[in-house]
């Protein structure tokens, strides 16, 4: 009996009909945003922040894939992106280390506002005003706060660390994820509770559609799914096991949810039937390792179609209409 030698190329090109074989597709990448990798990022459809291993925070504009400011949080220091997010309008963004927080206005690249947190935040959203943020913090709380005035407005209280959080479009409805294996979605301002979303792990992702109809939920190495915000009720598990879930983004129409994944992979769902619709692989970027980067953002274009940021630095769009 012979003995098949596993060459390179060959387990290249193995690994490359398992990726036609099971459907994925391969994303087009547009721009390399770090050479290096990056800590965290964040991406709305005109910017895209990156928190860079070697260079710090900068912000790059979508459209032609430039690069527009590079940010710091003190002088002559670079900052360890956390946590980033950007106001709908695309007016100002919010950057976050562990224990600082920075409001910037997009157009001049100027830092607004620099607030020292009351504790290590995990996750930002900037409501519409472009100066209310929802900062999910290791002390088991998020923190509705003026990034203006540095006014401390509504204080939701969690069993763990509040990891993820959304706000609505309409800045009515909150949604934190804990490690206290729930995510609980909250009336605003006043921080009412609402309900109590169970979950029987850690929950790393949460997402709220632009209407705030649906809630999307992933927990630590179980399943992921979709939420009816109205009456607190799971409407559809997406998957058994989740297989890393990394970040979610729902489309305007309400219609599909995307999830990037640690994988490599973004998946695309139909909020009305909970089937996938379409599947992508990233290609690693050194052919002959095949360990590549996890998606770290996901976001819907004013196209309908998908942007994705991997912990490798790229920028990809897929095509998804």
């Amino acid at each position: 009996m012979g003995t098949a030698i596993k060459t390179p190329l060959a387990i290249a090109l193995c690994l490359a009909l398992l990726v036609a074989c099971d459907g994925a597709e391969q994303p087009t990448v547009i721009g390399e945003l770090a050479a290096q990798g990056v800590y965290n990022g964040a991406i709305s459809e005109q910017f895209t922040i990156v928190g860079s291993l070697n260079h710090g925070i900068s912000l790059w504009r979508n459209s032609d894939v430039e690069r527009l400011y590079d940010w710091r949080h003190s002088d002559g220091e670079f900052a360890e992106l956390v946590a980033g997010t950007i106001a709908t309008d695309g007016s100002r963004a919010v950057t976050t280390d562990p224990r600082t927080l920075v409001l910037w206005n997009t157009e001049t690249g100027a830092a607004l506002q620099y607030w020292a947190t009351p504790a290590a935040v995990l996750d930002v959203a900037l409501l519409s005003d472009g100066r209310r943020a929802l900062l999910g913090m290791k002390d088991h709380s998020a923190l509705l706060f003026d990034a203006e005035d540095g006014s401390y407005l509504t204080t939701l209280l969690h069993e763990g660390a509040v990891v993820d959080v959304d706000v609505s479009d309409d800045d009515q409805l909150a949604l934190t994820a804990s490690e206290d294996e729930t995510a609980r979605l909250w009336r605003l301002p006043q921080g009412t509770p609402s309900f109590v979303l169970t979950h029987d792990n850690p929950v790393t992702v949460a997402a709220l559609s632009p209407d705030a109809r649906f809630a999307f939920t992933a927990s630590q190495g179980r399943w992921f799914g979709l939420w009816d915000t109205s009456t607190g009720r799971k409407l559809h598990t997406f998957g058994e096991r989740n297989t890393g879930a990394t970040s979610a983004a729902f489309s305007k129409d309400n219609r599909r949810v995307a999830v990037g994944f640690v994988n490599r992979e973004v998946r695309l769902y139909d909020t009305a039937t909970g089937r996938e619709i379409r599947h992508w692989r990233v290609r690693s970027a050194n052919p002959w390792r095949n360990n590549g980067s996890a998606i770290v953002a996901v976001s819907f274009a004013d196209n309908g179609n998908l942007l994705a940021l991997t912990g490798g630095g790229r920028l990809l769009q897929l095509r998804s209409t």
